[in-house]
């Protein structure tokens, strides 16, 4: 009976280990995280980049995570443009993903993520203004609070805007035939937007052409 109890003891402190080194010894991924892909070429000065884009919500609270619409010299920032419209997609793919484009001087796209979650965009399409360089920087904000024009930025949405905790989308999350809708101000006009930022994340990207 004695032996029999030592070897069950042994067993749980054994399986006690395993799951300590399994839980702690992983390298939590950053927030946020971009490779570029391709580049399509527009009328100048326009060029279309495409980014894989990984986001993770440590937090124990939702987050709005906001991404650039646009880059290139001279692009307004987030909250010094204004806003004048939301076109809502709802892309295809493993778990659910509710993206906000707000277009304007200070144009962004947005999604609201769970805590702890973690979303895969795989074609995610950024405007650059210019002539595109070897390398860039990208900004990525996490938010507790987003208004637009005085107004929480979820009932622009008018559908639930929250993410699902674990989704993967491999198509171009804004296409055009993804949209579920899209709302104006009153006579087009921009609105302020206000961000209670979380943090903001600074991302060196290469854009040299993947092999």
């Amino acid at each position: 009976m004695k032996k029999k109890l030592l070897i069950c003891a042994t067993l749980v402190l054994l399986a006690i280990g395993i799951c300590f080194d399994t839980c702690f010894s992983q390298t939590p991924r950053p927030a946020a995280e971009i490779k570029f892909r391709e580049m399509h070429f527009r009328k100048p000065p326009l060029v279309e980049l495409i980014f894989d884009v990984v986001l993770c919500n440590d937090r124990k609270s939702p987050r709005w995570f906001l991404l650039p619409s646009r880059l290139g010299p001279g692009q307004a920032s987030m909250e010094k443009g204004g806003i004048d419209t939301l076109e809502v997609f709802a892309p295809r793919g493993k778990g659910r993903v509710i993206i906000g484009h707000f277009l304007g001087t200070g144009g962004f796209q947005a999604l609201l993520l769970p805590a702890h979650a973690e979303i895969h965009l795989r074609a995610l399409p950024i405007e650059y203004w210019g002539d595109v360089p070897d390398h860039l920087q990208v900004e990525i904000v996490t938010a507790k609070r987003l208004t637009i024009g005085g107004k929480n930025a979820a009932i622009w949405f008018k559908v639930n805007p929250a993410s699902s905790v674990s989704a993967d989308i491999s198509e171009n999350p804004t296409d055009s035939n993804r949209m579920i809708r899209s709302q104006h101000t009153r006579d087009n006009r921009e609105v302020t937007t206000h961000i209670e930022q979380d943090r903001s994340i600074k991302l060196q990207v290469s854009l040299r052409e993947r092999n």
